[in-house]
């Protein structure tokens, strides 16, 4: 029989119990809470959310790809067929679905990264920030240059000289006329660049560009300084000194790693993901590029085998005819 003292103490001691066992289950992110922001959120991979911003700038790099690679802009790229597989893929898959897998991908990689004390500094982002300003203000000089060359506008290329931050198009204004200036600039389809300075306005607009250059651009930069020092990190893990399962091929343990670390995490859409997507899918595109990609090392290293192998053979002397 329970004392009565005991009795009484047993409701506040269960609740509290209760609480406790609550706190204790593993954290789960409700991305669909993020549903009705600015920046709503498209999934959630395990402990972190796939916000639409970052969905949609892997979104516009692909459909901007895919538009060259019809255009035939890249036909002759040393890599073509590699961009011809990657084009096709894209379009078996589909644009929304692989932009969706870049951003799961990404997002793995990511928060393995940050959790083995990989984040990058602030210093270090906002060095790649500060050389991202500067290729846009400099995208937008060399607009600028075209125009004030073609009505021959030397005070206004005086102006632009004083002006821009870049040194190579200061000491070019600087040191050219106008008319040679535009002599070597003929070969440049300036109209091109004019619709790309229409598309990169447009595509600024669309997440507007404060907040593009203060979250949109940082968080971007971030994921790409911190993913490649965990590379660095599990190919050194994983080389076991020179006669470690990795050590002659050793980008296979980073495609490993990959495909396991997706393996492992739990994924799901929010309510607010855009419909022509899957995750089901996004794995396995993911997976196909993975395993793609590991076959290919795996031939190239059994070939490399090979031709070691060969030149260690010992080179027979040539047979001579027997003397008279």
């Amino acid at each position: 029989m329970i004392p009565d003292a005991i009795r009484r103490w047993l409701p506040p001691i269960c609740l509290v119990a209760l609480v406790a066992a609550v706190w204790a289950l593993p954290y789960r992110l409700d991305c669909d809470s993020l549903a009705h922001g600015v920046d709503p959120a498209i999934a959630r991979v395990d402990s972190q959310c796939i916000l639409l911003s970052h969905y949609t700038e892997r979104l516009y790099v692909i459909e901007t790809a895919m538009k060259q690679e019809e255009q035939g802009l890249i036909a002759n790229h040393p890599d073509t067929d590699y961009q011809r597989r990657w084009y096709d893929r894209v379009n078996f898959y589909g644009p929304e679905t692989v932009a969706l897998a870049d951003a799961i991908r990404d997002s793995i990689l990511y928060q393995r990264a940050v959790s083995n004390g990989h984040a990058p500094s602030r210093e270090e982002v906002s060095a790649l920030l500060d050389q991202d300003r500067l290729r846009s203000e400099t995208f937008h000089d060399l607009i600028n240059m075209a125009r004030l060359a073609q009505n021959q506008d030397r005070a206004g290329f005086l102006k632009l000289a004083a002006e821009t931050r870049n040194p190579d198009i200061r000491r070019t204004l600087e040191d050219l006329t106008p008319s040679e200036f535009m002599e070597s600039l003929e070969e440049i389809d300036w109209r091109q660049l004019e619709q790309m300075l229409k598309e990169g306005e447009a595509y600024f607009e669309s997440f507007g560009h404060e907040r593009y250059w203060q979250e949109i651009l940082p968080a971007k930069r971030r994921r790409e300084l911190a993913i490649p020092k965990l590379e660095e990190a599990v190919l050194e893990a994983s080389a076991e000194g020179p006669d470690g399962p990795y050590a002659d091929v050793p980008r296979l343990a980073w495609l490993g790693y990959q495909q396991s670390a997706i393996e492992e995490v739990n994924i799901e859409l929010t309510r607010t993901a855009p419909p022509a997507v899957s995750v089901d899918r996004a794995i396995a595109y993911l997976v196909e590029v993975l395993q793609e990609e590991q076959d290919e090392l795996s031939e190239e290293y059994r070939r490399w085998l090979e031709r070691r192998e060969n030149r260690r053979r010992p080179t027979l002397p040539p047979l001579r005819p027997d003397s008279e």
